[in-house]
């Protein structure tokens, strides 16, 4: 099964970078229809210093190493759900990296996982709609997703660069269209869900795919003109 999930996915590579070139601008457009001026965005806003207070408070050392377990959190979980075997957590001794052991060949999906998806912050997106009904300050609630999403950027800004061996291993090119691209649909998704809950996911897609389609269709336009 694992094999036939890394052939599919794995020769869907570069077709899914292409797709997300053209899905850039939507996603760089769609920012502008966010309000950022309320108490749930102060809260995450909030949070996320908070959390840059604590690399400071208990050091960068401490808080790269729970930012590589993170890392291989992540691509164990991406391993698991292309139906891969994945062994134990690896974390160096001088903090220098980890390591996470896999059965099988592996996809460009769990290479590349740690530098696009927030695992913390996703899993407590799941189960923040239960909290927020238990919560009588809801801006609390809020701070805590700012928290880990801080987290998560610590992570992705202190561990991509040239020397990256997942990076090395997918190729410059694609990897940087995987990890830019995604990281602005992320991100969208991130404040999406703060504005309106997971109601707010959906509208926010669908507004990213009308202005994929408008700016098709502006291109078309403008490609016919020319030609005529």
């Amino acid at each position: 099964m694992s094999k036939f999930f890394d052939f599919i996915i794995n020769l869907c590579k570069w077709p899914v970078a292409i797709a997300l070139v053209v899905y850039l601008p939507a996603f760089i457009e769609s920012y502008q229809y966010f309000n950022f001026h309320n108490v749930k965005f102060y809260a995450m806003t909030g949070g996320a210093l908070f959390y840059l207070l604590t690399i400071f408070v208990a050091g960068y050392d401490t808080c790269a190493s729970m930012q590589i377990i993170s890392h291989e959190l992540t691509h164990t979980v991406f391993a698991y759900l292309t139906f891969h075997n994945a062994g134990r957590i690896r974390v160096n001794p001088d903090g220098s990296g980890g390591s996470m052991v896999l059965k099988g060949s592996g996809n460009w999906i769990i290479t590349l996982a740690p530098y696009f998806f927030p695992l913390f912050a996703a899993i407590y997106m799941l189960i923040l709609p239960g909290i927020s009904i238990m919560a009588s300050e809801h801006w609390m609630v809020y701070s805590v997703l700012g928290y880990f999403v801080a987290y998560y950027w610590a992570t992705v800004i202190s561990q991509v660069h040239l020397e990256q061996t997942d990076i090395i291993k997918e190729g410059y090119a694609f990897s940087g269209i995987i990890i830019v691209c995604l990281n602005v649909l992320v991100t969208g998704i991130l404040f999406a869900f703060t504005n309106k809950s997971w109601s707010g996911v959906g509208q926010y897609l669908r507004i990213i795919q009308k202005l994929t389609v408008q700016n098709i269709e502006r291109v078309t336009d403008l490609i016919t003109s020319y030609l005529q």
